[in-house]
């Protein structure tokens, strides 16, 4: 995305958001920076030009570009983001059963579509384009 000033709003959240590590950001990351109006608009035009992704309220991802397939992608993969989000927000959880039969070597058979067993209350949705994180 090419900005046209440097001291934009928009430059600055652009700027902070490739400063924070992980995949993960909070509107909470950057909200030091202007008024909440000025920082909605600014996400929703790095959304828009594909920098970043909308998971859910007041949460976003950052996107990599496929080099071969002209795409935009999460880089750690849907499930592992979506969890990353739920560590970021300090919401307890643990993988299914399935899951942690197959990571123990209970079992040899591979969890698709594995879910996630949520401990607190959270009551979010976390949607990546089709994809949704699924709740044992």
């Amino acid at each position: 995305m090419r900005v046209t000033f440097k001291k934009s709003i928009t430059f600055k959240v652009l700027k902070r958001i490739k400063r924070l590590s992980g995949g993960v950001i909070l509107r909470s990351d950057i909200a030091d920076i202007a008024d909440s109006r000025q920082i909605s608009r600014s996400l929703n035009r790095l959304v828009q030009s594909g920098l970043l992704a909308k998971l859910g309220y007041s949460v976003y991802a950052k996107l990599d570009t496929s080099q071969i397939a002209q795409t935009t992608y999460l880089k750690d993969g849907v499930l592992p983001t979506m969890r990353a989000v739920l560590n970021k927000l300090n919401i307890r959880w643990e993988p299914s059963l399935e899951e942690q039969a197959y990571q123990e070597g209970r079992s040899t058979q591979i969890p698709v579509n594995p879910t996630t067993k949520i401990k607190d209350r959270f009551r979010r949705q976390l949607r990546y384009r089709n994809m949704e994180l699924k709740r044992a």
